[in-house]
């Protein structure tokens, strides 16, 4: 199978330009002028961080200059005033130079507040829907399937994705696709309802009714529906082995477009629940999976979040008692529009009634832009679903579409008539690899209230490492310093923390970057502009 994807590029050095002027810094290693390709990370001082903080020297750039070459890891040095550095040298201190159009020296130093949330929660996975593109790739030859398969679940050669929802009435290839998802490490599998069978409905169609926003499910049939969704459950744990953790039986039931539409030859399969429907069915499905001894819980609503508030508040104590977790999905119009899902209010709600959240599904919906931008939108909207949200889990919704839109981590054509088929690797595929690689499940993640949408901070206390994302979508190379105390009590005062970076840029692919040595507990990392970069912390082994 063929992979396209971009290639990285190493700039190379500018003609010696004008002076950039940085207070507090000296270079590392004395022959620094003459090492190209360097990875440059300015380390402030306790004193000149409590001076930026207070506001007491607006000139005040950086601290200390760490330099890292390819070939060698280096440690600090103490810091000398006025100190002057040519803007080639600066160049020749960074590994990968990203491509812009314009290119500019502007900076930004941000200091992310030390007190994130000391009430951390446990991260449970990653994953993606099955439908509606794992019923083209179940039939496609096996050596092309497993390097899908691979791309996606496996951690070695992929995202190592854990989590699989499967549709329930997806077909033998459907079930091939998640079967194989297990063979590479998946655990964790949710079975989910688009639609009563056709037979079930009022309109005698799965894709609605015929009436904009109206109920589908003849209520004549809520005991053979919920006996259909957990015999399927059954049938999967009896005959292939595969415990089904959740069940959830409703897809954005009050969103209201699930209808028939004449006008189109094909239409998605949907089906509109009020809220009063939802309160009738959720008892009836928890007793049908008690009546066949299933140990499988029930998720719900699937609802776009701004929409979830009030489905909540319309349900009795006994139907949320029913609810195991709230399935919830942030789809916003834009990338500029994120404000418009409503997290904060969602987590408060589900909070109230004891409840998890999962994001279960997300795409980029009417996005545009340049491919890079949309992949850094997909990395801020991932950063406020888990700091906003806190959402447990993360889901995208289509991992495999066809070319000619933003959608799909993988790109091909939906056609069996060329084997090997060609894939083409996007952006946001290795956007999302930044977290997939590195917070893996039984991770903490620690909220921040600020910079919610550009750092994600967690610790694995079994790997006793810290993970830090960094995304930066603006047009200015940011130096971002951060106080992990609060993530990491196994590490001692004045530890030396190797980090391991990896960055995705325009022309970069989660590429590895030469490591840095920083003294606990305080790091600084300079973040180049429209890029995400990731640092894995544990403690410098001599």
């Amino acid at each position: 199978m063929a992979l396209t994807q971009h290639r990285a590029l190493i700039v190379p050095n500018s003609e010696r330009s004008r002076e950039l002027r940085m207070p507090h810094a000296r270079p590392l290693h004395r022959k620094f002028a003459t090492h190209a390709h360097r990875t440059a990370c300015f380390v402030l001082s306790d004193e000149d961080r409590d001076a930026v903080a207070g506001g007491k020297d607006s000139d005040l750039a950086v601290g200390r200059l760490l330099i890292n070459p390819l070939d060698f890891q280096c440690d600090s040095y103490g810091a000398v005033n006025g100190n002057h550095l040519k803007q080639d040298e600066i160049q020749r201190s960074w590994f990968w130079i990203p491509a812009l159009s314009t290119f500019s020296f502007k900076e930004e130093l941000v200091i992310l507040p030390a007190n994130v949330s000391s009430k951390c929660f446990t991260w449970e996975g990653w994953g993606t829907s099955l439908c509606w593109w794992a019923n083209f790739a179940g039939g496609l030859q096996s050596s092309d399937r497993d390097c899908i398969l691979d791309l996606l679940f496996d951690l070695d050669k992929g995202l190592g994705m854990n989590i699989a929802r499967y549709n329930i009435g997806g077909d033998s290839r459907q079930r091939t696709i998640l079967l194989g998802a297990r063979d590479r490490g998946a655990t964790v599998f949710e079975a989910f309802s688009n639609s009563p069978p056709h037979w079930m409905t009022l309109s005698g169609s799965v894709t609605g009714n015929t009436r904009w926003g109206q109920d589908n499910l003849d209520p004549a049939y809520d005991v053979a529906f919920v006996d259909y969704l957990t015999e399927v459950v059954k049938h999967y744990q009896d005959q292939w082995n595969l415990h089904f953790e959740s069940i959830a039986p409703f897809n954005e039931p009050v969103e209201g477009w699930w209808n028939i539409n004449k006008e189109k030859t094909t239409a998605q399969e949907g089906c509109n629940f009020s809220i009063s429907s939802m309160r009738r069915l959720i008892p009836k499905l928890k007793d049908a999976l008690a009546h066949k001894k299933l140990q499988t819980k029930i998720s719900a609503f699937d609802s776009w979040s701004q929409n979830t508030t009030r489905i909540l508040l319309g349900m009795d104590e006994d139907v949320l008692a029913a609810i195991d977790r709230i399935n919830v999905h942030t789809y916003v119009f834009h990338k500029s529009l994120e404000n418009w899902a409503k997290r904060r209010q969602v987590r408060e709600a589900s909070e109230s009634v004891g409840k998890k959240i999962w994001m279960s599904e997300y795409g980029p919906l009417n996005w545009h832009g340049e491919d890079i931008d949309v992949a850094l939108g997909l990395g801020r909207h991932i950063s406020l679903d888990l700091n906003e949200l806190q959402a447990s889990a993360w889901c995208y919704w289509q991992a495999l579409e066809m070319p000619g839109s933003f959608w799909g981590l993988i790109q091909t054509s939906f056609t069996y008539d060329v084997e090997p088929k060609s894939l083409i690797i996007t952006k946001q595929y290795y956007v999302l690899m930044q977290f997939t690689k590195w917070i893996r499940p039984g991770c903490h993640i620690f909220p921040v209230e600020n910079f919610a949408d550009s750092f994600l901070a967690s610790a694995d206390p079994a790997a006793k490492q810290v993970v830090l994302v960094f995304i930066n979508a603006s047009t200015t190379f940011k130096h971002f310093g951060f106080d992990v105390s609060l993530l990491a009590p196994w590490f001692k005062t004045d530890d030396k923390l190797e980090a391991t970076l990896f960055r995705t840029s325009a022309l970069e692919n989660h590429e590895r970057l030469p490591s840095l040595i920083f003294t606990f507990p305080s790091i600084m990392i300079l973040v180049n502009s429209k890029s995400i970069t990731t640092m894995v912390l544990s403690k410098l082994i001599s």
